[in-house]
This record gives structure tokens, C-alpha cells and sequence, in this order.
């Protein structure tokens, strides 16, 4: 039996996962720059209408940061999991197996990315219930090797 549709929405969960992790490193480095805390700061201070402090603004890019790495944490995760299922769904080796891995990825993504990894994880659910869902023809009339 053929996976193609399984494999097709891995290959893209895996590519949407990469792509998010890049995202999140993105967030996690504007998080530490010390760049953008200066600019930041430099802007509050010459604009009176704005009353925040300094420490406002680091908090704020720490959480920014923390944010960032707790997304990287969810691609990897993604990846990790959709690899591991993509490569047990090529053939109809284990698609049992390979469900249950796409749907654990598709939860860890959705959930540790606090929603962030949205499309990936839809991606990772929709193959993880066709793996369940789709099982193959029976051979009705075909004798096999006796």
C-alpha cells in the first residue's frame, strides 16, 4: 500500500519544523542582543510621552529570549518526531508506530511553541490519523505462497 500522502505531509511538517526552529533562534538572539537593549533604551529615554524603565525593557527581551528557545525546543522535537515517523511509514514498514509518532510530535509542537508551531503540528495530526485510518485492500480471490 502506498503512503505517499503520510510521507508528503511529513516531508512538509519536518520542512515547517526546520523553518520554525529558525524562527525561534531568530527570537532567542534579538532576545540577547545587547544591540536592540541599547536602542531600546535610547528611544524610551528621548521620548517623554513613554514611561518605562530600563529594567522593563531587559525583562522583556529575557522573556523574548526564554520564548525564542522554548520554540527551538519545539521544532527540534518536531523534527525529531516526524523523522522518526516518516522514516517507519516509507514502505508501510510500522504505520502503527509511525501514527503514534506523528500525533506525539504534533502535540509537543502545538503545545511547547504555545501554539507557534500550529502548522506544522496540524500537519504531523492529519498524517497521524491517516496512518490509523487507511489500511490496506484485502486480497480476496489472490492465493499467496503456500
Amino acid at each position: 500500500m502506498k503512503r505517499t500522502g503520510e510521507i508528503t505531509l511529513g516531508i512538509i511538517g519536518i520542512i515547517l519544523s526546520a523553518l520554525l526552529s529558525l524562527w525561534g533562534a531568530f527570537l532567542a538572539w534579538m532576545g540577547n542582543s545587547d544591540e536592540l537593549k541599547l536602542y531600546l533604551n535610547e528611544e524610551m529615554a528621548n521620548d517623554p510621552a513613554l514611561s518605562v524603565n530600563p529594567d522593563e525593557v531587559s525583562s522583556v527581551l529575557g522573556g523574548m529570549s526564554a520564548f525564542g528557545w522554548a520554540v527551538v525546543a519545539a521544532a527540534v522535537l518536531g523534527i525529531v518526531f516526524g523523522i522518526i515517523a516518516t522514516v517507519n511509514i516509507k514502505g508501510n514498514k510500522n504505520p502503527k508506530l509511525a501514527g503514534w509518532m506523528f500525533i506525539v510530535g504534533a502535540v509537543l509542537t502545538g503545545i511547547v511553541s504555545v501554539g507557534f508551531g500550529f502548522l506544522p503540528a496540524l500537519l504531523y495530526l492529519i498524517a497521524g490519523i491517516m496512518s490509523f485510518v487507511r489500511k490496506a485492500p484485502p486480497n480476496h480471490g489472490v492465493s499467496g505462497p503456500e
